[in-house]
């Protein structure tokens, strides 16, 4: 999948205003030609450094180097502390990590000796974006929770909303959706009902990406619309050319090309004028996706050239880099240059190894830093029960003679100590173990998603370049072998989309039925245009959309239903194909059923299709009945009880 733009909110002292964004600009802009005092001339230039952030990053560092001159002559440490911000704000925009985090940290310094606390927080939630930026997702998060604290003890809720949004984007790189969704909508929550457009086109772009993982486009386009309506009332132009990228992904999978070409030469004019590096960079990869779809591998190849020597030179873009990788290979591939194709497949996978390690080693040095803080817990727990030890036995020594009724007292609390100590060791010995245990679970579960995506994957994806290849490479005008080297591609791309869906299953601990709602609600639209005629309904109990269960339980489901709306699509000759979700008593129950032929479940040969559904879910504990009738039509009843859920 491309890879979509994600936007983290910056703080300053202004989160929103109601005016035009280019108003205030020429009304400040005309207030410096009026010659004001020193004081009043540094503030707006600060002022304007902020207000172009999203307009113009060129402008905003031209006019901050400005704000710096004047407010380092003056001596006036709120400007200073101020302007810093806001550069750190622009060089972040511009994906200049270091310089920004520079700024910050002149600014904070500034701050801290004002003791000006509520800056101090913003300060740190802003750095905590610098370090999700730089994949040290952990100190990011401790950050980030350490800000929204803060902000909710001294009442600052917008600031508590924005770290929200910014909390939702982390647990979308994360690829856990349901906190990602969890801290997105509780930021919504208060941006909408106070109309903070800035925080909600920023908030609006991470839920439309949510979806999007779903795969449940609908919902993913409504929130991408909303994102863009925000950011163009608010003047974000960055969140606007990401909602407008993301929109050209899904338009370019659906095969419209011409709207995907409105969409990404719109957002790259939004781009090119604001000078920004982070956003920049997933453009030119759609600009390639449109080439190749429209066959103008020359064009594609020029493009892919370019962007390897682009993200050659910034760590920053590894996995844009494995991508124009993947990318160079399926051209080499269409223009029958297998050898090419190989090589840059293989530097793929080795990339992909790399970033894999390099974030395994890094999980790796947090469990060996909780190792060793338990550890030195426990010896200091040690020293202490040594000492209270001691403490004890010269009581008793010196107390022995006058106070003998003591000593059965005295050997109650020593046991009792003794018992406490064993119990903590005990706790201790455990805690270790399971650190230790799920550091070898993830690095197991990491090593079999690499394998999977870099192996079979790159495997599949080469196989579809060939067969295209050999079809309009070499101009076969057999309608029969044409027609078989389809069916081929076609299988193979479904096959893709299935190890996607089994690999995103893998990466997630548990599911909520709301997110089998959302992938179920999404194959029942694909299905809808594959076949026409065919009326479908879905319908779940609300009182099911919290309920929590296994990844193990939730593919299962998922692809049971799937196997059993693709028989009654295949075979039934139905008009009608309904799923019902419900709750009855201490079970869960599935229910799909078709008004179609129906067929004899005392003559019927049970194949793979229908063996594999009541095999699938009785691997998870529960039950799974088909009932059929000849022109009656077919149901098919999945129970869970209460146990098989986590």
């Amino acid at each position: 999948m491309r890879k979509l733009l994600l936007f983290l909110v910056l703080f300053s002292s202004m989160f929103s205003h109601s005016q035009n964004a280019q108003d205030l600009i020429d009304n400040l802009k005309k207030e410096l030609k009026n010659n004001p005092d020193a004081k009043k001339t540094a503030t707006i230039y600060s002022d304007l450094t902020w207000y172009y952030a999203n307009i113009s990053t060129d402008s905003a560092l031209v006019y901050g180097k400005k704000a710096i001159i004047e407010s380092t002559k003056l001596k006036d440490s709120v400007v200073l502390a101020q302007v810093y911000s806001d550069l750190g704000a622009v060089y972040f925009r511009r994906a200049d990590y270091k310089a920004s985090k520079d700024s910050y940290l002149k600014g904070y310094q500034i701050r801290k000796i004002r003791n000006d606390k509520t800056g101090m927080a913003k300060i740190a939630a802003n750095l905590a974006n610098i370090y999700n930026k730089e994949n040290k997702k952990t100190l990011a998060l401790k950050s980030y929770l350490e800000s929204v604290d803060y902000f909710q003890k001294t009442n600052n809720l917008e600031a508590a909303a924005l770290t929200n949004a910014n909390i939702g984007s982390l647990f979308m790189d994360l690829k856990n959706y349901s906190k990602s969704m969890s801290y997105t909508k509780k930021a919504i929550e208060y941006q909408e009902i106070n109309n903070l457009d800035i925080g909600l086109s920023t908030s609006y772009l991470t839920l439309g990406n949510i979806y999007l993982r779903f795969k449940d486009t609908v919902n993913a386009l409504k929130f991408y619309n909303k994102s863009i309506i925000s950011s163009k009332k608010s003047e974000n132009n960055v969140a606007l050319s990401s909602a407008l990228n993301n929109i050209s992904n899904i338009k370019i999978n659906q095969n419209k090309n011409d709207e995907a070409t409105k969409l990404i030469n719109t957002s790259s004019k939004i781009i090119q004028k604001l000078n920004v590096n982070s956003d920049e960079s997933s453009l030119p990869l759609n600009l390639v996706t449109k080439n190749i779809s429209d066959r103008k591998f020359d064009e594609a190849k020029i493009l892919l050239y370019k962007l390897k020597r682009q993200y050659s030179k910034n760590e920053s873009f590894k996995s844009e880099l494995s991508q124009t990788y993947l990318y160079l290979s399926q051209v080499h591939a269409y223009t029958n240059s297998p050898d090419s194709a190989s090589y840059y497949i293989d530097l793929s996978k080795k990339l992909q190894d790399k970033i894999i390690e390099e974030t395994v080693q890094r999980q790796t040095n947090e469990f060996e830093a909780k190792y060793q803080s338990t550890k030195k817990e426990k010896q200091l727990l040690e020293k202490e029960i040594e000492i209270e030890n001691s403490r004890n036995k010269l009581i008793a020594v010196t107390s022995i003679a006058f106070f003998i009724g003591l000593i059965g007292f005295l050997i109650y609390r020593q046991q009792k100590l003794k018992n406490k100590q064993q119990e903590q060791e005990y706790e201790l010995k455990t805690a270790i173990s399971q650190i230790e245990t799920q550091n070898k679970l993830h690095e197991q579960r990491l090593s079999i998603s690499r394998d999977l995506h870099d192996n079979i994957g790159a495997q599949l994806t080469f196989v579809i370049s060939s067969i295209d290849n050999l079809k309009f490479g070499n101009k076969i005008t057999d309608n029969k072998v044409n027609s078989q080297l389809t069916k081929i591609s076609d299988f193979t791309k479904s096959t893709i989309i299935e190890l996607r869906d089994t690999i995103w299953a893998m990466n997630t601990n548990e599911f909520t039925y709301e997110d089998l709602h959302s992938r179920i609600l999404n194959f029942i639209e694909k299905a809808k245009s594959a076949k026409d005629g065919i009326t479908f309904k879905f319908n779940i109990d609300e009182r099911l959309k919290a309920v929590k269960f296994s990844s193990v339980i939730g593919i299962n489901l998922y692809r049971t239903i799937q196997e059993a709306v693709n028989n009654a699509i295949k075979y039934a000759d139905c008009k009608e194909i309904s799923v019902d979700v419900v709750k009855e008593n201490n079970q869960i129950k599935i229910e799909i059923k078709d008004n179609g032929e129906g067929f004899d479940l005392e003559t019927i040969d049970f194949g793979n299709g229908l063996y594999n559904m009541q095999k699938r879910i009785e691997e998870v504990g529960g039950i799974c009945e088909i009932k059929s009738e000849v022109s009656k039509g077919t149901t098919i009843t999945i129970l869970l009880t209460k146990k098989e859920l986590s």
